[in-house]
């Protein structure tokens, strides 16, 4: 699904063969599989992910900024709950993003569309609630939203997902250690006159980066002097060898000759 202003709504749904499609519809549609209910029972859960005619719909959110490893893992670990399943993922407003989160890197419809080309994902629902409500889950036909079981606290809601706890609707995930998008962009806080520098040779403008020019050219300066003071680092470390290799030179012809020196001296002697 993709909602925007206008109420506009594109369905993405994944066919057989893996390709995604999308079709265009005025208002809102709400996909429905035949007459199926869902279920309350999580035997029935069960058996209905074992059985192709009737694939569970299992539900994953997130904000999914600078998708990496770390969230391709999490949508296949959703995926490969059961046999016979089908995964709708959400995608969260910028809005919200910003407010309950902070300032993301990509906007809604870039981090939908880097969903759109993961095969893990079947639907995509965009943008979906920052707390998911048991009646969101039973407007789009899901049967369980997944997603790592620490509480998530939001304001004064301990867990935002305590609701669908309670109502037995929650599968619990794995999250992978060491990669997030934080991570991320923490790295690239930390170097970032590197960044810069890159970015400054790509012939990007300061003012496209967000910096001063005063401050692109102290970076320009610093990484010349740098790249001034590896140059001499090599020039000096050539000249060092040569050096090394001369006086290993002359300390061999030294010793060839004291050898000859003696050999002349027993000569002598004889």
């Amino acid at each position: 699904f993709f909602f925007n202003d206008t109420a506009t709504t594109e369905i993405y749904t994944r066919s057989i063969v893996g390709s995604v499609r999308c079709v265009q519809e005025t208002g809102y549609q709400r996909r429905v599989h035949g007459d199926q209910e869902m279920s309350e029972n999580k035997e029935e859960k069960k058996e209905l992910g074992n059985d192709p005619a009737h694939p569970l719909r299992l539900y994953c959110d997130g904000v999914f900024d600078c998708f990496h490893f770390g969230h391709a893992r999490l949508l296949e670990y959703c995926k490969k709950l059961f046999k016979h399943c089908v995964l709708v993922v959400g995608v969260t407003s910028d809005v919200d993003t910003i407010h309950y989160k902070g300032k993301q890197v990509m906007d809604e419809k870039e981090r939908a569309e880097t969903l759109k080309h993961c095969k893990w994902v079947d639907e995509i629902v965009v943008p979906c609630p920052w707390i998911p409500t048991v009646q969101f889950l039973k407007d789009h036909k899901i049967d369980y939203i997944c997603h790592d079981p620490e509480p998530y606290k939001c304001g004064d809601i301990e867990d935002v997902y305590g609701e669908i706890k309670k109502a037995g609707m929650f599968l619990a995930t794995k999250r992978t250690e060491g990669i997030s998008t934080s991570d991320l962009i923490v790295r690239i806080l930390k170097d970032r006159e590197e960044y810069t520098y890159r970015s400054l040779n790509k012939k990007y403008s300061p003012e496209s980066m967000g910096v001063s020019p005063a401050y692109a050219l102290y970076i320009t300066s610093k990484k010349s002097q740098k790249a001034t003071e590896k140059e001499k680092q090599a020039q000096d470390k050539i000249e060092n060898e040569k050096i090394e290799k001369e006086k290993h030179e002359l300390e061999e012809k030294i010793e060839l000759l004291q050898k000859k020196l003696l050999d002349l001296q027993k000569m002598e002697q004889q």
